[in-house]
């Protein structure tokens, strides 16, 4: 097959969108009679006063649902403090009365972490009032912001200081800060800056005997000790809530070359990467993986056509990107390319011509969680593995896929720049639905064991939740969960703070 490479591609437009309820959906729940004391409730209302509080049935439904419709918790309150102040009596008081707390951002995780249990006997304490960006220190390339703070507008007020904050994924237009770091968010561009705790200097955290630990330090040195904001980022809110944080901020892109390359197998795919690290001086901020599942997806459900006039089986979407003006990266990667398709690791390739060329690129990669969901229900994973043993996953998970569920359609994607695949074995068409999800625990446990064979992690940036607390008993080591479980009793120690999550 002969290698090509052009500079531009069709027009790729639109996107349909269905919901699709997965594996663990819990039905519907009404609240009764509360658990929590109604005098307590009350002195809880008082705290944050009438506009910090939501009460009733219809108001509440959008904080104990959750974005995959998997879960549905109760809670008598829905609490919205204004200031870290009303946080601290929030947890003062729920302490005192040993009423558990959910801590919520946006709610957009995908694993029942952000939303209440069905005993009725915690609050949820959304942060979505305290949303002020506090300082912007552009010489320093640090912000400090509040939990609440939308991602994108983050993203905002740094690109408005003439800075970057890196941090980018598909809910970032609803999801907060605070979550973000609570729940140590991945994204796209996790292989040029790392996850949400490594973009972080200080944190604000409310611990669970209701204290203000003031740790806002914009300090990149300081080796004082334990560092205790490691705590606290990715825990899912267990041992503490986040109100605020010291966010680091990096100089803004001039200089941007975007391409869908296709690739002869899966194998090439981290060969591929290591060769663009070498080539472009490690400027790779994105190294994104599609199947051709993947784009069938988009072509039957979406406006979104295939760029290349034949189809591929493997696709690569690679960004570089440099603060440089000068840095000449489309004719870098061009060059680039064309070693590639010499080594064969590469067959074909468009490069965007212009920024509404690479925006297009881009939402055929994004618009993917959305057009699958068309294809029914689905069983499905965010795993990682080492980035040179990415292919043998893909390979050996949807050979067991297909084999164990005879015409289950294989859907991978991801961010394997860092090795985070998403994974998804969606139903055979017109399937029995009950039965498909039946398999569930089966298929599940057989590709989280592929993972750990791989040295790999059944959770690479979704967290555990409510819905991974099986896996991390079973994929943890009996010292990591002791070690776990000892943090939670120190810091938590009537289990307040979330409880029924990770632990």
């Amino acid at each position: 097959m002969q290698a090509r490479l052009s500079s531009g591609h069709r027009s790729l437009r639109g996107l349909a969108s269905t919901w699709t309820r997965t594996l663990g959906y819990h039905g519907p729940a009404t609240m009764n009679d509360p658990a929590i004391p109604t005098d307590t409730l009350d002195r809880l209302k008082a705290i944050v006063g009438p506009r910090g509080y939501i009460a009733d049935e219809a108001g509440k439904a959008a904080y104990l649902n959750d974005e995959r419709d998997m879960f549905h918790g109760l809670s008598p309150l829905v609490l919205r403090p204004a200031s870290t102040g009303e946080v601290a009596a929030i947890v003062t008081l729920c302490s005192e009365a040993r009423v558990g707390i959910v801590p919520q951002g946006g709610n957009t995780g995908l694993v029942g972490g952000s939303v209440p249990t069905r005993s009725g006997s915690e609050v949820v304490v959304s942060l979505a009032r305290m949303n002020k960006v506090r300082e912007l220190d552009a010489i320093n390339y640090t912000m400090t912001v509040e939990a609440g703070c939308v991602l994108a507008e983050v993203q905002t007020a740094a690109r408005e200081a003439s800075r970057l904050f890196p941090l980018s994924l598909a809910a970032e237009g609803s999801c907060q800060i605070g979550g973000n770091l609570s729940t140590n968010a991945g994204g796209t561009a996790v292989l040029r800056y790392g996850n949400a705790k490594d973009l972080v200097l200080g944190l604000e955290v409310v611990l669970a005997s209701g204290e203000i630990w003031n740790g806002l330090r914009r300090l990149r040195k300081d080796n004082t000790g334990y560092d205790l904001k490691q705590l606290f980022l990715g825990a899912e809110g267990s041992l503490g809530v986040v109100t605020a944080a010291v966010l680091k901020l990096f100089p803004l892109p001039a200089d941007c070359a975007t391409a869908l390359v296709a690739m002869p197998d899966v194998h090439a795919a981290p060969r591929l990467l290591a060769m663009l690290r070498e080539v472009s001086g490690d400027t790779i901020t994105t190294f994104e993986y599609m199947h051709r599942a993947c784009l069938d997806v988009l072509a039957a459900y979406t406006d979104l056509a295939d760029p290349f006039d034949e189809p591929y089986q493997h696709y690569a979407l690679v960004e570089l990107t440099s603060s440089r003006r000068d840095a000449d990266l489309h004719p870098l990667l061009e060059r680039a390319l064309e070693s590639a398709f010499e080594d064969g690791v590469a067959v074909n390739a468009v490069i965007a011509s212009s920024g509404a060329q690479a925006k297009r690129l881009w939402r055929m990669r994004e618009s993917l969680p959305e057009a699958q969901k068309n294809l029914g229900a689905g069983i499905k994973f965010d795993v990682s593995v080492p980035v040179s043993r990415v292919p043998e996953f893909i390979l050996r998970a949807t050979k067991f896929c297909e084999e164990a569920i005879e015409g289950a359609r294989v859907v991978a994607f991801g961010h394997i720049g860092d090795g985070n695949v998403h994974f998804n074995l969606m139903q055979p068409e017109a399937a029995d639905v009950a039965s498909f999800l039946a398999r569930g625990t089966e298929i599940t446990t057989r590709v989280y064991d592929i993972t750990a064979e791989l040295d790999g992690s059944f959770s690479a940036e979704h967290g555990i939740g409510m819905l991974k607390k099986h896996e991390l008993e079973r994929y943890k080591s009996p010292i990591e969960l002791q070690l776990m479980r000892t943090l939670k009793q120190t810091l938590d120690p009537h289990n307040i703070m979330n409880p029924g999550k990770v632990l």
